[in-house]
């Protein structure tokens, strides 16, 4: 995943209230358990040494935020007296946390929102098709961005049945009607390629009549061929059932998102054998990003790490020793947690974060490794 819709966090001086809360509704007095979360994290922030403008702040978002069904959680995070970034979680904490840190401590966001993957539904047939991208809002909602429908022509849409009358009427019925089809085809793959090349997705998926699909693919430009999957259910018919396409959706983006990140885990494998372009452990990936060599990091989630990491002001101080960190010019460093470092590396060369989970692939040196742009 991309972490340059963070890079406003790093452009405001720190020091910086990062809180996760659960926000649900669960509870039989919500309202009740929400104003203690939101003076929990309140009274964590003070004891860390935060200013009452901010503590509070984070507070009163806290409670004003809207309760929404089932257990959600609520990322905020603030900077002189404001809340400056928030967004809805999957899951809620079980403990309200809060922490007052020179840099926000991201890294539990970013796990949450795993592989926001921007994505087409294309629920199609041979008169023309639906199609719905679905993408996430500043505050971490999955959200149908975008809908379109795509109706061509139905003069004429459907063959003649071979037992009807035949001859050379019929042959020619049935290239007009195959003639049809085509001429749609390419209308929905113009309209779909112009609708992801807007919206920036990364997958298709499409959902219907078999020859349609197959039609929609030979016309799609070259781009669009690869980021397609086809679900087993779903399309334009009448009685179609939503939930069932939605099902649908979901496991294929899991599984999209699983593939990647066994790909990413298969190269890192292939350049560590090589000794190429990727390096493991601490040390190295560390001095990878402070000189703006990483392309990928992979990394396992380890929320109960206290490896720090010294800081300056520029996303790419970041040293395992103060003394590396004066080197580069800072002339009063700070320390902070080392993932939330290397989250701002990330943000600022537009590099990628991926989240390993368990089985892909051999674990690297203390749980953490980049595939690099350049040696």
């Amino acid at each position: 995943m991309r972490l340059t819709d963070l890079r406003p966090l790093y452009e405001r001086p720190g020091p910086w209230a990062s809180v996760y809360a659960d926000i649900g509704g669960d509870v039989e007095d919500v309202r009740a358990a929400i104003q203690l979360r939101a003076r929990s994290a309140r009274e964590q922030l003070l004891e860390q040494g935060a200013d009452a403008r901010t503590a509070q702040a984070v507070h009163d978002f806290i409670i004003d935020r809207p309760s929404p069904p089932g257990r959600r959680g609520l990322a905020v995070f603030a900077a002189g007296g404001e809340v400056v970034h928030s967004e809805l979680l999957p899951e809620g904490p079980t403990d309200t946390t809060a922490d007052w840190a020179p840099l926000p401590h991201v890294m539990p966001l970013l796990v949450q929102r795993g592989a926001r993957i921007p994505h087409m539904v294309v629920a199609v047939d041979r008169a023309g098709a639906d199609i719905s991208v679905w993408t996430a809002d500043p505050e971490g909602h999955e959200v149908l961005a975008g809908g379109r429908e795509v109706e061509g022509s139905t003069d004429p849409i459907t063959k003649v049945h071979p037992g009807g009358p035949g001859g050379w009427s019929q042959a020619r019925f049935q290239r007009r009607a195959e003639n049809t089809w085509d001429r749609n085809a390419r209308a929905v793959a113009a309209e779909v390629a112009e609708v992801a090349d807007r919206f920036g997705v990364e997958l298709i998926m499409t959902a219907g009549d078999v020859r349609a699909r197959r039609l929609l693919q030979e016309h799609l430009p070259q781009r669009w061929q690869e980021p397609l999957v086809d679900l087993e259910t779903g399309g334009r018919a009448v009685g179609i059932s939503p939930e069932h396409l939605d099902a649908a959706r979901r496991a294929a983006l899991a599984e999209y998102a699983a593939r990647r990140r066994r790909a990413s885990a298969d190269r890192l494998s292939q350049e560590l054998g090589r000794r190429a372009l990727a390096v493991q452990g601490v040390g190295p990936v560390v001095n990878a990003l402070s000189e703006g060599k990483v392309l990928t990091v992979l990394l396992e989630d380890h929320p109960e790490s206290d490896t720090q990491l010294w800081i300056g002001p520029e996303p790419g101080q970041l040293a395992l020793f103060s003394e590396d960190a004066r080197l580069m010019g800072v002339d009063t460093p700070e320390h902070d947690r080392a993932d939330a470092a290397m989250a701002r590396a990330l943000a600022a060369t537009a590099a990628d974060l991926v989240v390993l989970e368990g089985g892909e692939g051999p674990r690297p040196v203390d749980g953490i490794a980049a595939l690099l742009r350049h040696a």
